[in-house]
């Protein structure tokens, strides 16, 4: 069997990820397939993958692996919770919502903050809507909210048929990874940055 996570990220999935390699029986990686073209879908049996960029290849996902082998987790957060934490981000030189803005949206201007914050809620709203749709239906499937990660965890668990470290799970979902870094957390220094970057030729 194969787990796939289908998030829009900036929702605990390195922790996710992290929880299930105490899973018996099945491997976990976060984003093991980065930067692949050719073997971009390709992942072992027994194996449990959590990686945001799976939302834009549901088809071929459909089309690799049937659903009697296959189970799928829909790992979601707060909305808002999860446009904040993607500004914060605007600037990396990967960013998925930066690229959503100027490639899908065909924006060729620089975006102020509130435009920015604004096309990152549509991107988290575009892709939640799209992974529900790809879900609606399927029976192999469970929903795991970031608000209520152990025991969404644990139902997953038991949706999927499997077991695992209770103990050790427990102590990986209670670590945060990924966060972003205190300097973007501060909201002064967020948006200096921000608008640094913005004045910049893209």
């Amino acid at each position: 069997m194969r787990v796939f996570v289908l998030t829009t990220g900036r929702a605990a999935s390195k922790t996710f990820a992290d929880a299930c390699r105490h899973l018996d029986g099945m491997s976990a990686g976060h984003e093991t397939n980065r930067g692949k073209i050719a073997s971009r879908l390709d992942y072992p049996d027994h194996h449990v993958e959590v990686d945001n960029r799976l939302v834009w290849f549901l088809g071929g996902l459909d089309r690799r692996y049937a659903d009697e082998n296959t189970f799928y987790v829909y790992l979601s957060r707060d909305t808002e919770k999860v446009v904040e934490s993607y500004l914060m981000r605007w600037h990396l030189r990967v960013s998925i919502t930066r690229a959503f803005y100027h490639g899908i949206l065909m924006n060729p201007k620089k975006p102020d903050r509130e435009t920015a914050r604004q096309s990152c809620r549509l991107f988290v709203e575009t892709v939640d809507e799209n992974v529900g749709c790809f879900l609606k239906n399927r029976n192999n499937w469970t929903h795991v909210r970031v608000a209520h990660l152990e025991p969404d965890f644990f139902s997953f668990m038991k949706a999927a048929g499997l077991t695992g470290d209770r103990d050790a799970i427990r102590d990986a979902l209670g670590e945060k990874k990924n966060v972003n870094k205190k300097k973007y957390r501060r909201k002064s220094r967020a948006k200096k940055i921000f608008h640094v970057f913005s004045s910049r030729k893209l």
